[in-house]
């Protein structure tokens, strides 16, 4: 008889008695419909449709056989290479009323099975069913079951209900499909007891948890229904009269929709949106009672030609539903017969054991008799042997305890060892971390005192002669200028020819020299402001002469550092200019230190320029496509952008956002941004150390925060939180505000 067949499930085997293997055999449906893979699904409903099972029962008189198995439909379809066409089965049902006998075996190598439940998923996705066949929507692969004389009815149970499944089919040894299995033909072939199934009750058995639907709903409705709930029916029912006050309020079931009357339909080719199921519903509804036996529930689906009823209350509302799933569970009288069977054996087996034990008991008090006397002889030997051995042992005794002394020692002196180490493997910890703390400043201190000298030098060289040109081209300007309006009266009022004269104005231009000198001098003018701005920003920017706290404006700190960096902010045949959007807020000037404050504020926007050279650099080199847009910036990706943003946040916190449109950094980048001596970038061309030492002067020397926050393609955005005033600081009474910024006090 059968044996599960399938790669991810092993075999089973479960020994019962012949009786059940044979009422397996009356299940097995030896003629199931099979169609091939490229048959439509069209062709597939009108062969389910017209198709009846050919299960035999030998048992049953001819009469009720051919009443019970005409009433029962083909519930699937199997999906084999080399199939008969739909065409000669239909041909065969309409001449014979049946499916023509296969004469050639048909192996089941690729199997698959289309059932009614697949159809009604379908009809509840809205698929048309003409369009498609069945190799795209059929279950494959399928689970299986291989002929085997160890497996019985009970057995298909139990895989029907590991593999959640309701139809199985049967091969042989050699891989020929013998037929299918279904609850339907099992409980068709069982041969209740009536004594053990009248002792149930209908209550006992049936599921409370039905699927309803009211009159009006469309029967696309039901079919989504049953696809959603993954049911094989839904029950019609209208309210109970309004004096009902039961909660949850009760219901009249009034008819019934079943997958097979939804494959009918569909064979039909109706139209199921405006369908009613008060229209195509199975009306009256064949009801059982609580209280009615579990023997006449299998009684009346056989009388009824259903697979399912309704239980109702004497009232007519409804309280469950019994279908032959659920039956199955209580007709299996044969069960209780084979557990009787193995208890008759247990217990004569264990008679069997108990006259065993007896004798052996026998045995062993004889045995034990004659071991009582062979021990007092041994007990007399032992007791002259236990005296040499305490004797011994005494010997023995006095070493250990020596030895166990010693040991105790030698493990004090390991632990005081032990710890000693520990002690010493922390200092050298604390201390690395101070050398390294150390480092780190020393590397600050250093640079930022070699940078400060050489910033404030070249400004002081610079300063003086720029100065004397500043101071004396206001003078230059009036001389000329009175140059040229003594030129202009000798043009007005001499008025004699003189050669030389006329040669002269001639040669030099005269024209020309008035009108573009003055425009010399505005040029020279200029140039000079420039140059006096740019020294200004670099002594603001190294403070060397403010070693301590100083009350600043931050604005005035972020304009002269852009501006000592305004040489890498033009463009060039690799990058167009960078944009600076400035966003600055109402600030109070804040108590910081300005110098290392500022090396921030270098570190960050440097970066910020290192990786827009990069990212439009390479952006630019691949046909000009561009990044995605910035969520930093309105400023489109395809510009380059630096937006510097400032602002007085909640529990008046200064805060300063330096945000880029580059190509932003990974979150692995991201988490080790502040690690001393990490970098992206090549050997040699950076220490690592510029944010390490810019979160120190913020986190540590500010008791502020430093947070990034970056996005690959989205660009970078490094946040500055400092506190108004530092700690221990004590604001003067009368602080002049802002030339052009408002003071707020905190």
């Amino acid at each position: 008889m059968p044996e599960p067949s399938h790669p991810a499930h092993p075999s089973m085997s479960i020994n019962h008695s012949l009786m059940y293997s044979a009422a397996l055999e009356r299940a097995i449906d030896p003629n199931p419909p099979i169609v091939s893979p490229e048959t439509s699904l069209e062709e597939v409903l009108a062969l389910m449709s017209h198709v009846r099972s050919s299960c035999p029962l030998p048992s049953l008189t001819d009469s009720i056989q051919t009443n019970i198995w005409d009433s029962v439909r083909a519930s699937c379809v199997l999906v084999l290479d080399g199939a008969p066409t739909v065409s000669e089965q239909l041909d065969a049902i309409r001449d014979t009323g049946k499916l023509p006998d296969r004469q050639d075996r048909i192996l089941a190598s690729k199997v698959g099975i289309f059932t009614e439940r697949d159809i009604v998923k379908m009809t509840a996705a809205g698929v048309n069913l003409k369009t498609v066949k069945v190799s795209s929507v059929m279950t494959a692969p399928v689970v299986t079951l291989t002929e085997s004389q160890s497996h019985d009815i009970f057995t298909i149970l139990s895989v029907f209900r590991q593999h959640q499944i309701r139809h199985l089919p049967l091969i042989d040894h050699q891989g020929y499909i013998l037929g299918i299995l279904t609850p339907e033909t099992i409980r068709q072939a069982l041969q209740p007891v009536r004594l053990l199934t009248q002792l149930r009750e209908v209550k006992d058995i049936m599921s409370p948890n039905v699927i309803q639907a009211p009159l009006n709903a469309s029967v696309l409705e039901l079919a989504k229904l049953m696809a959603d709930r993954r049911v094989s029916c839904v029950v019609i029912c209208q309210d109970a009269p309004e004096t009902q006050t039961t909660y949850p309020p009760a219901k009249i079931p009034v008819g019934i929709v079943t997958e097979r009357d939804l494959v009918q339909f569909q064979a039909l080719q109706l139209d199921l949106g405006k369908m009613q199921a008060k229209d195509v519903m199975s009306s009256p509804l064949f009801s059982l009672s609580p209280q009615d036996s579990v023997w006449f529930a299998h009684e009346e689906m056989q009388r009824r030609r259903v697979r399912r009823l309704v239980v109702s209350s004497a009232e007519g509302y409804l309280l469950g539903l019994v279908s032959q799933t659920s039956l199955l569970q209580a007709l299996h009288p044969t069960e209780m017969y084979g557990a009787i069977e193995t208890l008759q054996e247990v217990v004569e087996n264990r008679t069997k054991e108990l006259q065993k034990a007896n004798e052996q008991l026998q045995r062993e008090i004889e045995e034990r008799k004659r071991a009582e006397i062979a021990l007092q002889k041994a007990h007399d030997n032992l007791q002259k042997l236990v005296e040499e051995r305490t004797a011994e042992l005494r010997a023995t005794n006095a070493k250990l305890e020596q030895d166990i002394r010693d040991r105790q020692r030698v493990e004090a002196a390991l632990r005081e060892s032990e710890a000693q180490l520990r002690q010493q493997a922390h200092e050298l910890e604390s201390a690395m971390r101070s050398l390294q703390q150390t480092q780190f400043q020393l590397i600050q201190s250093e640079k930022m005192s070699s940078l400060g000298q050489l910033v404030a030098g070249v400004a002081h060289e610079i300063n003086n002669p720029v100065n004397f040109i500043y101071g004396n081209l206001s003078h230059a300007t009036q001389y000329i200028q009175d140059l040229l309006e003594l030129i202009d009266l000798y043009q007005t009022h001499f008025n004699q020819n003189v050669p030389e004269i006329e040669n002269k104005i001639e040669d030099i231009d005269l024209d020309f020299l008035v009108s573009d000198l003055p425009k010399m001098i505005a040029s020279m003018q200029i140039g000079a402001d420039r140059i006096r701005s740019i020294v200004l920003s670099l002594r603001n920017f190294s403070r060397l002469d403010e070693a301590d706290r100083k009350r600043v404006d931050i604005h005035e700190g972020l304009d002269s550092t852009l501006l000592i960096l305004q040489h890498r902010l033009k463009g060039h045949a690799g990058r167009r200019e960078i944009v600076i959007v400035k966003e600055y807020g109402n600030l109070p000037k804040v108590d910081c230190y300005v110098g290392p404050l500022n090396q921030v504020f270098m570190n960050i926007i440097t970066n910020a320029i290192d990786a827009l050279e990069m990212g439009h650099s390479n952006n630019e080199r691949s046909n000009g496509k561009a990044l995605s847009k910035s969520p930093l910036s309105s400023i489109p990706a395809t510009s380059p952008t630096i937006r510097i943003r400032t602002q007085v946040d909640e529990g008046d916190r200064i805060t300063i956002s330096i945000a880029d449109n580059g190509p932003g950094m990974t979150e692995t980048v991201r988490r080790r941004l502040f690690e001393p001596f990490f970098t992206t970038k090549p050997v040699g061309s950076a220490t690592g150390l510029g944010l390490s030492i810019s979160y120190q002067i913020v986190v540590e020397k500010h008791k502020g925060q430093l947070h990034c926050s970056s996005t690959p393609g989205y660009g970078t955005e490094f946040r500055i939180e400092i506190p108004p005033f530092q700690p221990h600081y004590e604001p003067p009474l009368f602080d002049a505000p802002s030339q052009n910024l408002p003071y707020h006090d905190s």
